[in-house]
C-alpha cells in the first residue's frame, strides 16, 4: 500500500486482500477446479451460492485496485503495463510479495476492472426459448421452454461463466501489478472507473454484520480518497 494512506484505511485494505485471496482459493479448491478448471453444471442452489461470492470479490477487487492505483498516481493511457508478479504458493495472494513473471497465462480469463452500465434498450427484447442442453419432447417441434416449469433447489443448470469470472478473479488475485498498472491507466480517463452508488451485493442479507460494515467502509473509501495530481 502507498505510505500516504491513513493506517486505518491501509488495515482495511490488508484485510480484504487477504479475506479476498482465501475467498476465492476456497471457491475453487470446493468445485474442484483442479487440475482442469472446467464444471460444466452446478445445481441451482450452488449456482446461486456461487454467483453471489463472486459478485461480492469482483465488487471488492475493484475498490481494491482503485485505491491501489490512486495511491501510486494515474498513467497515461498508451503506458505499456510492467513485468507480472505471480501469487507464491499456499500463501496470501498481495501486491508485493512474490517473484516477477514477464507474460499472461496464455488461456487465462482476464478480470474486468471497469464496472460498465449496460445500455438500456427502447423496447423489450423478442421472447427466446431458454433450452439449456437442447431438452426435445418426441411429440413437439420445438424446444421446451424451461420458463414453463417452475424452479427447484436441486436443477442442474450450466455454470461455465460462472467458472470462468472465478478464474479471472484468480488470476487478479495472482497478478495484482498488472491489473493495478491497467487501473491506473483507467485513472487518467475522463470516464469513471466504478459507479458511485454502493453494490448492491454489499447490503445483502447473506453477508454478516462485521462483513457489511467492513465492505461499506471500503466503498466509501473510493469515493473520499483522490487521486493525487500527477500531471
Amino acid at each position: 500500500m502507498d505510505a500516504d494512506l491513513s493506517p486505518r484505511l491501509r488495515g482495511l485494505t490488508w484485510f480484504w486482500w487477504s479475506a479476498a485471496g482465501y475467498l476465492a482459493s476456497q471457491a475453487r479448491r470446493r468445485l474442484g477446479l483442479w487440475p482442469i478448471p472446467v464444471k460444466p453444471f452446478l445445481p441451482r442452489a450452488e449456482q446461486e451460492s456461487l454467483k453471489a461470492l463472486i459478485t461480492f470479490l469482483e465488487a471488492v477487487l475493484r475498490r481494491l485496485f482503485w485505491l491501489e492505483a490512486a495511491g501510486l498516481g494515474a498513467l497515461p493511457a498508451g503506458t505499456q503495463p510492467g513485468p507480472v508478479a505471480p501469487a507464491g504458493s499456499g500463501t496470501s495472494r498481495t501486491p508485493a510479495q512474490t517473484p516477477t513473471r514477464a507474460a499472461w497465462p496464455p488461456a487465462a480469463p482476464i478480470f474486468r476492472l471497469r464496472e460498465c452500465a449496460r445500455p438500456v434498450q427502447a423496447t423489450p427484447p423478442p421472447r427466446k426459448f431458454r433450452t439449456g442442453p437442447r431438452i426435445r419432447f418426441l411429440d413437439a417441434p420445438h424446444p421446451v421452454d424451461l420458463r414453463d416449469y417452475s424452479a427447484h433447489p436441486v436443477d442442474i443448470l450450466p455454470c461455465g461463466k460462472l467458472v470462468r469470472r472465478l478464474l479471472a478473479i484468480n488470476h487478479a488475485l495472482d497478478f495484482p501489478d498488472r491489473y493495478i498498472k491497467k487501473m491506473r491507466q483507467c485513472l487518467g480517463m475522463a470516464s469513471p472507473v466504478l459507479r458511485p452508488a454502493m453494490p448492491p451485493i454489499f447490503r445483502s442479507r447473506k453477508l454478516r454484520h462485521l462483513q457489511q460494515e467492513s465492505a461499506r467502509q471500503l466503498h466509501a473509501a473510493t469515493r473520499s480518497f483522490s487521486a493525487p495530481d500527477t500531471s
